[in-house]
């Protein structure tokens, strides 16, 4: 009995380990890569890299060293896939959306209350609804009428007369000021300073850990966001008032598009998601235009040769202007030089070097299996500065946007496909009316010349000292 037993065991062994090998479906590929040390992983590296705008390198190494635009790695005790390449923004920016979603920290998703109970694919189309209807061909001369008068307002109020200033600082209290002008339409400068203060401390706990007590970056940013909401709260009630009283209320504002804005079962939006997208693009436009801004401020000053060219390309719009004083729509559409300019900056030095998304559906990616719950990471830089897609990239070289531009989904500062970011327009007339202005006006040098490019709060390119200038005006 003991023996046929035994044998009976080791048969059942025998027959278990040769369906399990031989008839059981083959294990998915999952994309090469390392999870490096536990818990760990490889965050030292990245985060390293990230801060001090090189995670390109970081991704360009492993891509060679695996051979694979797509590899795994593990980050702050996450699963993370990175991808880069064109191939990769494009299928992350247009087929992704029922796949991947944007990955929320949840230091976010406890200051924006509304993220508990709206999917980010069915915020993002909203979002596109009310920006595309402040750019339409009705408002978009308004809009541009507002950017060319408050430019004009901004450099005579704070840079006229001065011998220094801090740009950075000063362009983002622009960028700010105009953004609450064309979100909320709010004017008088008071106001608009003190959201200024509570947005500044309300964004710095965007990605600050989610302690909530006192004295930490997280709790001041949550007691911010709660008097801002208190005052977002009033400015509805108002604008809500305004409406009943006039139907007809010409909708100059975003607060005032959204508060009328039904999706498609004709329900409105709840206050506090009004509340969180008005948050959301605020935040979402003045910091990373007045980065923008700044940056290109930095190049065009580095780069005599293509100062002249755009110096001209702006003095001919002045002329052919006369007598109109403000710009307008085509005016804009002429300033090719300077915006190809613009994006050469931004493919140097980005912005955003990239971004993260959570995986919310296995799939399979070039032949790749990534599982459901992975994080994803799309580097913007390492296509960017890839000598494949961009012959002899250390090279500041505008004209490579000039003309038919770049192969798609090669430069995606502002994203691409129906991920395209919904404020590129306004950014980019933005951009280019403050520029406008700033070159007709002054000429400067830097206080700093050595000055370094960093990302310090593993998000946004800000020169360390702010960029500091001394000003002459033209």
């Amino acid at each position: 009995d003991l023996f046929l037993l035994s044998f009976a065991t080791i048969l059942t062994i025998i027959i278990y380990v040769f369906f399990k090998y031989f008839f059981a479906k083959p294990k998915e590929k999952i994309p090469p890569g390392t999870f490096g040390w536990p818990i760990i992983g490889e965050t030292i590296q990245f985060f390293i890299s990230l801060y001090y705008g090189m995670v390109h390198e970081f991704v360009q190494e492993r891509t060679k060293k695996y051979n694979s635009h797509v590899f795994k790695t593990s980050l702050l005790g996450q699963k993370v896939v990175i991808f880069s390449g064109p191939a990769a923004n494009k299928f992350i920016f247009t087929q992704g959306n029922k796949l991947i979603i944007g990955w929320r920290p949840k230091s976010v998703q406890k200051l924006f209350a509304s993220t508990s109970f709206v999917p980010i694919e069915h915020d993002t189309k909203r979002a596109h609804n009310v920006i595309s209807y402040l750019l339409n061909s009705q408002n978009v001369e308004r809009l541009i009428s507002t950017m060319d008068n408050m430019s004009h307002l901004h450099l005579k109020n704070h840079w006229k007369g001065k011998n220094e200033v801090i740009v950075y600082d000063l362009v983002k209290l622009f960028t700010f000021s105009l953004s609450i002008r064309a979100f909320i339409g709010i004017k008088e400068s008071d106001k608009i300073l003190n959201l200024y203060e509570k947005f500044k401390i309300f964004t710095y706990g965007l990605l600050a850990v989610d302690i909530n007590l006192p004295g930490t970056t997280f709790y001041k940013a949550m007691k911010a966001g709660n008097e801002l909401r208190k005052q977002m709260k009033v400015i509805i009630k108002q604008r809500r008032a305004e409406l009943s009283e006039n139907p007809n209320l010409s909708k100059v504002d975003v607060l005032t598009q959204m508060i009328n804005e039904q999706d498609e079962d004709g329900k409105y939006m709840t206050e506090v998601e009004i509340e969180d997208k008005v948050f959301g693009f605020i935040i979402g436009s003045y910091d990373t235009t007045a980065t923008t801004i700044t940056l290109t401020m930095k190049y065009l000053q580095q780069m005599p040769e293509f100062f002249n060219e755009i110096i001209q390309e702006q003095n001919e719009i002045s002329m052919q202007m006369m007598p109109r004083k403000e710009l307008c729509w085509n005016d804009i559409q002429k300033m090719k030089k300077t915006w190809s300019f613009v994006n050469e900056v931004l493919r140097n030095t980005p912005v955003v070097q990239g971004i993260f998304r959570e995986v919310i559906e296995d799939f399979t990616y070039e032949d790749f299996y990534i599982p459901k719950g992975w994080k994803i990471y799309l580097s913007f830089g390492a296509t960017q500065k890839n000598g494949e897609y961009f012959p002899n990239p250390t090279k500041f070289d505008p004209s490579r946007f000039e003309g038919n531009g770049q192969v798609p989904y090669t430069s995606v500062p502002f994203g691409g496909g129906h991920r395209m970011c919904p404020g590129k327009e306004f950014a980019r007339i933005l951009i280019l009316v403050f520029l406008h202005h700033l070159l007709k006006n002054f000429r400067w040098e830097p206080k700093v010349p050595s000055e370094k490019i960093l990302y310090p709060f593993f998000l946004l390119a800000i020169p360390t000292d702010g960029y500091p200038i001394t000003l002459s005006a033209v």
